[in-house]
């Protein structure tokens, strides 16, 4: 829930009135949608050029996770999966070769094509919480964090605070949180932040005030062609900056803003700055973009859309709080189906399943307590499979190996041998099938008016018929459930079963049908620990 203060940003801080834009939403059939289900399915933030016409994708996935994925025309790849669960945020190659990739928790990582560097602030950056990077025309990188600005030259780093206060948020860091930085034709710094955007000059830092007013929460900014500037107020909307006056082009909120090789401004953001449930991919038509009431179309609609790419051959790539899509005037192309099932193969090797039994009496010894006898075992996967409908455990089946169950006891001493349990020659093998899965926490946090969500670990109830000794009982039980990754490729399904082991006509020394009283009675119940990886 820490997370819910920055999404918080994002609400209208005041009520704006509608400046009477004109309005034209492209008709629903004359776009096709399309499906592939090959990409990522996490938040993209960003999305960048890299070279030879590739695509760089990169966001958080949930409270812990992130990554960057690249993308070469045909297949996704997870270029940050070696160094670990990050938060990452932004990416960039830069004109060597060499790949940033910032992040919100641990600094910036720097991948050479050889080896990896990471810099925190031990080695001079700012701060660690880094939201943007950005090259300028002399090669220099500048990053963006929660400290302020970083500058790195190839061997050090040179950090620049802005001494000023925001002028609307009076307490806290906001002037130094920052959230995007580019560099105009004449070379000084335009900069965004959670607090007021302002301009840097290498020495003064200059709020921009229209009116008397800042502009405060901007996450986008770019020069155009013809060197206006553009700013993307998630709050107060579309802006555009001559070098003298500021004209508020459209009161639709904007994350991000980019300009096409026609002219055209394409924007992501909410719709309605007083209530940003729904969000939209606008495009702003070149031809009307200065007059009084410029044409704009929403291409699509959705719960939140972010990160925003011209593509070489022309297509607009915008990436969603689940992933990424491609447009090409025609079809938009959802790089990942999130209405159709999928099958999650079990990794054997990296799930678990652990039993334990135990004496009904305790063992005691005068007034020393030595223990219930209680035993556990391991027993093998053979194989299996999750289906997975939405980033929702729908169904699954698996095999476990019965010949393979070891016990361990936690007291020394004579116990009861195994196949007084489980007759393992006869039945080799028992199998669990899913028939229904029940949500009882989807593990999502939200924004206010439910935008901006984030993936955590949902909280399910799985009911399915688990087949022992060849006898098939239905079973309920509790379990939790996560996507390992920012891809949604790995799933881990954690639960606990509990079972009365008669009804599977295991009797041996059963509570049942023996004396309570004596000794060596074993508990009828038998718990199932159980940790599932499953791959896409």
């Amino acid at each position: 829930m820490k997370y819910i203060h920055v999404y918080a940003l994002f609400v209208m801080s005041v009520f704006l009135t509608s400046c009477g834009q004109n309005q034209t939403n492209v008709p629903k059939d004359n776009i096709k949608t399309e499906v592939k289900d090959i990409g990522p399915n996490l938040m993209v933030r960003n999305i960048k050029k890299g070279k030879n016409g590739t695509i760089l994708i990169a966001g958080p996935n949930n409270s812990s996770f992130g990554d960057v994925f690249r993308y070469d025309g045909k297949y996704f790849t997870n270029l940050t999966s070696k160094i670990g669960s990050h938060r990452f945020w932004d990416v960039l190659e830069d004109r060597l070769g060499n790949i940033w990739f910032t992040s919100t928790d641990s600094g910036v990582y720097y991948y050479n094509g050889k080896s990896i560097q990471h810099f925190t602030t031990t080695e001079g950056l700012a701060n660690n919480r880094v939201m943007s990077v950005y090259e300028d025309k002399a090669g220099i990188i500048w990053f963006g964090t929660g400290g302020g600005i970083s500058r790195y030259d190839g061997k050090s780093f040179r950090n620049f605070k802005n001494p000023n206060p925001s002028r609307v948020y009076k307490e806290g860091n906001w002037n130094n949180d920052i959230t995007t930085i580019i560099e105009d034709k004449s070379g000084k710094l335009w900069v965004g932040t959670r607090g007021d955007a302002f301009v840097f000059d290498g020495k003064t830092f200059t709020p921009l005030i229209h009116k008397g007013k800042t502009f405060t929460n901007v996450w986008s900014i770019i020069e155009d062609r013809k060197g206006n500037i553009w700013l993307g107020d998630v709050t107060n909307g579309l802006w555009r900056y001559n070098g003298s006056t500021f004209t508020w082009v459209s009161q639709k909120g904007v994350y991000a803003i980019i300009e096409d090789k026609k002219g055209n401004i394409w924007a992501t953001g909410p719709v309605n700055t007083a209530h940003v449930a729904v969000w939209a991919l606008s495009r702003y038509d070149a031809n009307s973009l200065y007059s009084n009431k410029p044409t704009v179309a929403e291409i699509m609609l959705g719960d939140a859309f972010f990160g925003l790419l011209e593509a070489n051959d022309g297509s607009i790539w915008f990436g969603s709080a689940t992933g990424v899509y491609r447009y090409d005037g025609k079809t938009i192309t959802d790089f990942y189906n999130k209405k159709g099932q999928k099958k999650y193969i079990i990794d054997t090797k990296q799930s678990v399943v652990i039993w334990k039994g135990s004496m009904l009496l305790g063992a005691w010894e005068g007034s020393t307590f030595l223990g219930d006898g209680s035993g556990t075992g391991d027993v093998d996967i053979l194989k299996g499979e999750l289906v997975i409908e939405n980033r929702h455990l729908e169904g699954g089946a698996v095999e476990v190996d019965m010949n393979t169950i070891e016990q361990k006891f936690d007291h020394p001493g004579p116990h009861n041998k195994l196949p007084a349990f489980f007759d393992v020659k006869k039945f080799p093998v028992s199998t669990f099938t899913i028939t229904k899965v029940e949500t009882v926490n989807d593990g999502k946090t939200e924004g206010r008016n439910g935008n901006m969500t984030i993936e955590g670990v949902a909280t399910i109830k799985v009911t399915g018929n688990l087949t022992i000794e060849g006898i098939t009982k239905a079973v309920t039980f509790p379990a939790t459930m996560y996507f390992k990754d920012g891809m949604d490729g790995t799933v881990v399904v954690n639960g606990t079963l509990i079972i009365d082991r008669t009804d599977w006509g295991i009797d041996y020394a059963s509570e049942k049908y023996f004396d309570k009283s004596c000794d060596g009675i074993i508990s009828d119940d038998v718990k199932l620990f159980m940790r599932i990886v499953a791959k896409k």
